[in-house]
């Protein structure tokens, strides 16, 4: 058990909700080859490292890829269109978020998201109302893992790393909030997280 831990910070993007990203090119009906091409060649890119930080729009990505994939125009405008389909928040995130907070602790939320989809899903995101403060780095032109977006957590909301419990699925984020004070979590799975909040006292 950690006394010292008075805030859980979690990150969205499948920690408490899914970036479903090929499973929703999919459902748009491309095929194997063009799931993987445009899942490899425009979301898991540079490109959406600056959608997050706010330097870079959706109008920006649909004139820069259907010039660099003008044969898939048609399907690359599909994309840009129905692109509140690709993420779905998790069942399990609304119950998690309400019983952390039954226990006392504050709960944050610290995630890299561009501003257009945040737009988009954050008002549908039911965990969200539960929450104490939360910071986009769209909003903000700065990214997990900068010192700088952790610290926004401090200023903001008035509270202190040493303090909080991060909980974030990319291996860099977390390192990143251990060497800022953080305690923190490399999620791998809902079962798996609830047992690491036990290790720290959070028996939920």
């Amino acid at each position: 058990m950690d006394s010292s831990i008075k805030n859980v910070v979690f990150d969205v993007g499948d920690v408490l909700a899914s970036f479903r990203v090929k499973d929703y090119l999919r459902e748009l009906g491309f095929d194997e080859d063009l799931v993987e091409l445009l899942a490899n060649g425009m979301v898991f890119t540079e490109f959406w490292h600056e959608l997050d930080l706010g330097t870079k729009t959706q109008a920006d990505g649909i004139r820069i890829f259907t010039e660099k994939y003008p044969q898939y125009k048609d399907e690359i405008l599909l994309f840009w269109e129905k692109i509140d389909r690709i993420v779905e928040e998790y069942d399990y995130s609304e119950p998690l978020v309400k019983a952390i907070k039954d226990k006392g602790y504050g709960v944050y939320i610290l995630s890299n998201y561009p501003i257009e989809t945040a737009e988009l899903h954050w008002p549908k995101f039911k965990f969200l109302p539960l929450t104490d403060g939360h910071i986009i780095s769209g909003y903000e032109k700065i990214t997990k893992p900068d010192e700088g977006i952790y610290r926004l957590l401090e200023s903001r909301f008035g509270i202190k790393l040493t303090d909080c419990l991060f909980v974030d699925d990319r291996l860099v984020n977390v390192e990143a909030a251990k060497r800022y004070g953080m305690k923190a979590i490399l999620f791998k799975g809902y079962e798996e997280l609830i047992t690491a909040l036990k290790d720290y006292g959070i028996n939920i």
